[in-house]
């Protein structure tokens, strides 16, 4: 549907051009080819598309998917869908990368680059400025352009509140809810997919972004990741986000605001924030104490493969995550470790840990770990899951695989509903665990690391009836899913790699 309306839109192009007039006056008229028309006129049994009286709904849908050049294009096919272009959801979020509204432009010493056309961008905020919903930059090399993006954008919400300023600013960013800001800090070669050499933002780019902060007063959300400043620029970053959105702001994201300690402070001011996903480096008792008498629901602790290592990064103290769990008992700490090589989550001893989710390819479960968790988050945990396939051989060996550790989790932690398993289990802890674990309703298996096996020696308390059962039952693929099938309640089945790769733990699903 948005390649037809895209493709209609350049033949409106295509079939059309200027013309003299009687008065030798340029005008732009639709080249008609007249036999053609003559023919379609003439055709009774001619059958005509609605593709003009499409809901608003499935326009909305349909603009999204298109590019900025692309929805002027499907706005020029009829005046339904010119007024499709204006409507809210449409804009709902606008990419800035390091070729939008540019154009091409020769250096002596760098050859063709892309620059920012200042004009076409001028009109564009004009034409669309007050409807935009979201904003989201993404640069890769051109910063500049980045840059000069946000001081024309910020110029052009200060002329709209002006008394006297031009009326195409008016309400220009009044709408904007959310905006998202990635900084590429890796500057490693493109050949070495594993080097790291961060280099952090600030300066210029900073101030920038600082300007356009406080001119948007409705923000509800913002996302700030691998700024990697120095100390004295973080400890100021939010500062006129604080004294424009104090009370408004529901979403804060800050990861790795800088790379080594340093607690942000203004992440506690926020009185109606709900969640917050930050790095571990940047919080401490303090801003826990003043978390504590905020709104918070959900705090994320997040680590990303640009973050320094686990144990370089103190975990805060027992007695604040109390006072914590005292003053805001309705908050969940989740636990996550995003990266390409191998390391660990930074664990909060006695903190409401509720989700420990791992997207590392390299991160093998250990004995001390998993011990190390259930001591602490056996009342609250209630998601463990590694996403990815791993990139390590998982021993065969019962005693060195992790069945006995994964039984012990689900023994312990009672609120445990969500658990993903991509090392070696045989299939007799698979039935084990769907038996154990009362309160599991999503259970994720590889079938290429699970073995046709009942390797777990008698229990006491098992009967001969359950012995009976437990070795029957893991004999095939087959019969274990459905007997967990039966467990569990629904069509259950063991996931092939392919599949594997697919699955994400969305925590924000099961709150």
């Amino acid at each position: 549907m948005a390649t037809l309306a895209l493709r209609t839109g350049k033949e409106i192009m295509h079939n059309a051009g200027w013309v003299l007039d009687e008065n030798e006056e340029a005008c732009y008229i639709d080249i008609v080819n007249d036999d053609d028309n003559k023919s379609d006129v003439d055709d009774e049994n001619r059958v005509y598309s609605q593709w003009n009286n499409l809901p608003d709904l499935v326009l909305e849908q349909v603009f999204t998917y298109l590019k900025p050049r692309e929805r002027y294009y499907a706005s020029l096919v009829c005046k339904q869908w010119h007024r499709a272009f204006y409507l809210p959801t449409v804009w709902n979020n606008f990419l800035v990368d390091d070729c939008t509204l540019t154009r091409q432009k020769y250096n002596y010493y760098s050859g063709w680059q892309y620059c920012l056309d200042h004009m076409r961008t001028q009109n564009c905020l004009a034409r669309i400025g007050r409807h935009l919903r979201g904003l989201e930059f993404r640069p890769e090399i051109s910063f500049n352009n980045i840059y000069q993006f946000m001081t024309l954008l910020t110029w052009s919400i200060s002329r709209g509140l002006e008394p006297d300023g031009p009326k195409d600013m008016k309400g220009m960013g009044a709408r904007i809810r959310s905006l998202v800001y990635i900084f590429p800090c890796n500057m490693a070669q493109a050949n070495d997919p594993e080097g790291i050499k961060l280099f952090g933002t600030g300066g210029q780019l900073l101030k920038g972004l600082k300007d356009l902060l406080s001119k948007l007063t409705n923000l509800r959300t913002l996302k700030l990741v691998d700024f990697v400043l120095e100390r004295y620029e973080a400890k100021h970053l939010l500062d006129e986000v604080l004294d424009a959105c104090c009370t408004k702001m529901r979403v804060l994201n800050l990861v790795n605001v800088t790379s080594l300690h340093c607690p942000i402070m203004h992440v506690g001011l926020f009185l109606n924030l709900q969640e917050l996903t930050i790095s571990p480096q940047n919080i401490d008792d303090d801003v826990l104490m003043l978390l504590a008498d905020t709104k918070l629901k959900h705090l994320h602790l997040l680590q990303n493969c640009y973050t320094i290592s686990y144990l370089a990064i103190s975990h805060c103290s027992v007695k604040a995550w109390r006072m914590v769990k005292r003053d805001n008992p309705g908050l969940k700490v989740h636990l996550r470790l995003e990266s390409l090589v191998d390391g660990e989550v930074v664990f909060q001893p006695e903190a409401p840990v509720y989700s420990i989710t791992y997207r590392t390819p390299k991160t093998m479960i250990h004995p001390d770990t998993v011990i190390k968790m259930v001591d602490h988050y056996k009342n609250t945990l209630a998601i463990y899951g590694f996403e990815m396939l791993p990139k390590f051989s998982s021993p065969k060996s019962f005693h060195n695989r992790i069945d006995s550790l994964m039984l012990l989790m689900c023994r312990q932690c009672y609120n445990l509903h969500t658990l993903v398993i991509r090392e070696k289990v045989s299939t007799s802890t698979v039935l084990l665990i769907a038996r154990t674990a009362k309160n599991l309703r999503r259970l994720h298996v590889r079938r290429f690391a699970t073995i046709i096996r009942c390797d777990w020696p008698r229990h006491p308390e098992w009967s001969d009836e359950f012995h009976i059962w437990l070795r029957r039952s893991c004999r095939t693929y087959e019969a274990v899913e459905r007997e967990v099938s039966q467990i569990l309640g629904y069509k259950w089945h063991f996931l092939s790699d392919q599949e594997f790769k697919a699955v994400t733990v969305d925590v924000k699903n099961e709150w």
